[in-house]
């Protein structure tokens, strides 16, 4: 597995993951890690199947939306402008 070193951290930022290693009892090294995933996403095909996951469930139960014109319609009438 690939490692990563950061230098130079300043200390305000390190004291605050230090803080957040021990409210989660975890060490800075598993913290920094958790909050870097949080921060970009993780793996993006998981992102992504969760979003769609969220999405179903938010719709789950409603009746589908109904268009009073079609999508060519609309097309058509904003060319027109």
């Amino acid at each position: 597995m690939p490692s990563l070193q950061i230098r130079d951290v300043p200390e305000p930022l390190h004291r605050l993951l230090q803080r957040r290693a021990t409210l989660n009892k975890r060490s800075l090294s598993q913290q920094t890690l958790i909050d870097l995933e949080a921060l970009v996403g993780g793996d993006p095909r998981r992102r992504r199947l969760q979003a769609l996951e969220r999405i179903a469930q938010q719709w789950q139960g409603r009746a589908p939306l109904v268009w009073e014109q079609t999508p060519e319609d609309l097309i058509r009438a904003d060319r027109e402008r």
